[in-house]
């Protein structure tokens, strides 16, 4: 909105569309307001979000939810953990790893959970994005290890969208968050 203060999770938004394919009709071209919802950003959030939709309901790639909660246009709960689950493999999230892409999950799991942000969760939030901006800016990656404690997160993520709690990331997982499932 004209005139909204700049936030870093917008910011992070609009590094992770303005990094998306060369070739994606979606991705966010420079000229954009950092950490604003301008035109260009909302255009842009609304055709990733067709774009996710339309992939999910055509070829089965994703769970296509993200409409469930966010309005076209909009960063919600559901954009954000479609956007953070972007380019993670079940193949970097395992069990004694610690990788860029199990921070990229937790990201992701924790705008899945949240629907009602206290100034605590805003602060994660925003510690969240500033990992994500880094890592599109500078290439400087905020590693996470695979825990116990990030297995429970997948399980009870699994267990809230309908899926078998195997606690363990996969690819019915990540295609239900990036088609925007969210609790």
């Amino acid at each position: 909105m004209p005139g909204s203060p700049k936030d870093l999770v917008v910011e992070f938004a609009q590094e992770r569309l303005a990094h998306l394919g060369s070739a994606n009709p979606c991705r966010l071209k420079p000229g954009w307001s950092p950490g604003v919802i301008d035109a260009p950003t909302r255009a842009s959030l609304a055709c990733y979000q067709q774009a996710v939709v339309d992939d999910g309901e055509k070829n089965g790639k994703n769970s296509a939810e993200i409409f469930k909660t966010d309005d076209k246009g909009t960063l919600g709960p559901a954009t954000l953990t479609s956007l953070w689950a972007q380019g993670i493999t079940p193949e970097k999230v395992r069990p004694g790893s610690t990788t860029w892409e199990t921070t990229q999950l937790m990201a992701a799991f924790w705008a899945a959970y949240n629907r009602h942000y206290s100034e605590a969760d805003l602060t994660r939030a925003r510690i969240n994005a500033q990992y994500g901006i880094d890592h599109f800016r500078t290439g400087r990656d905020a590693t996470s290890r695979y825990s116990s404690q990030v297995e429970t997160k997948i399980r009870d993520y699994q267990a809230a969208v309908g899926l078998e709690p195997s606690g363990t990331v996969d690819w019915p997982t990540l295609r239900k968050m990036i088609g925007g499932s969210v609790m």
